[in-house]
């Protein structure tokens, strides 16, 4: 055997041994999988169902779930990074907020868009706040989540219509092609004959799930729902104005399917206007009897820090609120949070807090951030439970209001 032929094995039999203690140095922890609060089973009717845990997101997201829960006050979506090491924030980091209150029931429909071009790349967590009279809220967790708006060049994302294919987040790697030399030269392959687009209009669904409905809005009853990548055909557009379409069923029925929730291929300049069925009669809601309460929430000290905000930086606001009254409060609430100058809002943001017991004073914190007008006075307007959901003895104490001056820092 010759020394190079000798050489050789000896390479071959050291890439063999190395190779598993390789493939154990790089196993990962497992992700948390989506999980409610502390103490909370999972709720049907309280939860986000899109996206699922270890997904990777850009530009302007559609949150998905479902909150139609009796006694329903209002509902939030929030979200938080992940520490520089991958591991969870602590419990009393700040959350951010994806949306404003939403007081109206979702089942199994878009709860809210996250533009997440204004967030930097990177592992974040969602947290679902749903709030209800005489509960403590509910809550609900997806995490981990992936922004990437601006993937490295030497990285190829797989396309967000599905659960990524690599696990813990990691993007896949495309080596750079290898050359190959021809020795001879190759045949002029024929021509490729380029196939005529077909201009029928069709509509495919765009996500996890998509409903189709007796009409052109979710107030009509759902015929049945069909699975990612379904194709319909087109057979018309409302004449509501709406943006609904009416498709036709692989059963040959007719049903109506929203803009949001599909991809429009083929010719649809021509698509005749369609008028959907009247829409179902709402019955008239049995009103029902407020409940006596004693409790009084009332405004109380607000707290900058930095003291001293800087354009274009996030500082946060700390403010008291207390219930005075002589009985709890009957739910949770929240706090909306504005910078105002010269009558026009800057920014804005949401805080919230717990049921309150007489005498109980609860500290919300909330991060803002204002890049407009520096080296001039802005007013902070703090305003509890802004939709009076809940029920008290007085409502002329939920305001507060300080000024400050907005320091120039890095802004131009």
């Amino acid at each position: 055997m010759t020394k190079a032929k000798t050489l050789l094995l000896i390479l071959i039999a050291l890439a063999l041994t190395t190779a598993p203690a390789l493939a154990q140095g790089q196993t990962e922890t497992p992700v948390p999988p989506l999980v409610p609060a502390v103490g909370q089973d999972l709720n049907p009717n309280a939860n986000i169902s899109w996206p699922p845990p270890v997904y990777v997101v850009r530009g302007q997201f559609s949150i998905r779930g479902s909150v139609n829960l009796p006694g329903l006050t209002n509902y939030y979506i929030e979200y938080r990074p992940y520490n520089a090491d991958l591991t969870l924030a602590e419990d009393d980091e700040l959350w951010f907020p994806v949306s404003l209150p939403s007081n109206a029931a979702v089942q199994n429909d878009e709860l809210a868009v996250w533009d997440t071009t204004e967030v930097p790349d990177g592992v974040y967590e969602l947290r679902l706040t749903v709030n209800t009279a005489g509960n403590p809220p509910i809550m609900a967790y997806v995490r981990p989540i992936r922004v990437e708006n601006e993937p490295p060049p030497f990285v190829t994302l797989p396309p967000l219509t599905g659960v990524t294919e690599v696990p813990g987040l990691i993007p896949t790697l495309t080596p750079p092609p290898r050359a190959t030399q021809t020795p001879f030269p190759s045949p002029t392959p024929a021509p490729t004959l380029t196939p005529t687009p077909d201009p029928t209009p069709r509509a495919t669904i765009s996500v996890a799930n998509a409903n189709v409905r007796t009409g052109d809005s979710t107030l009509f009853d759902v015929i049945t729902s069909y699975p990612q990548g379904t194709t319909f055909p087109i057979l018309g557009i409302s004449a509501t104005g709406s943006g609904w379409f009416l498709i036709q069923l692989p059963n040959g029925n007719n049903a109506w399917i929203a803009p949001s929730v599909v991809q429009v291929s083929g010719n649809t300049a021509n698509l005749p206007r369609v008028f959907p069925p009247p829409p179902p009669v709402t019955p008239t809601p049995v009103p029902t009897a407020t409940p006596i309460t004693q409790a009084n929430l009332v405004a109380g000290v607000v707290e900058l820090s930095p003291s001293q905000p800087t354009c274009a930086e996030t500082f946060n606001v700390g403010f008291d609120v207390a219930n005075l009254g002589t009985t709890p409060t009957l739910s949770s609430g929240i706090v909306l949070l504005q910078d105002v100058h010269n009558g026009q809002v800057q920014a804005s943001t949401i805080g919230g807090f717990p049921v309150l017991n007489p005498g109980q004073t609860f500290r919300v914190q909330m991060p803002l951030t204002v890049d407009t007008y520096y080296d001039e006075q802005h007013t902070l307007v703090l305003i509890i439970d802004p939709q009076n959901q809940i029920p008290e003895t007085n409502l002329n104490d939920n305001r507060r209001e300080v000024t400050y001056v907005l320091r120039k820092g890095g802004c131009p």
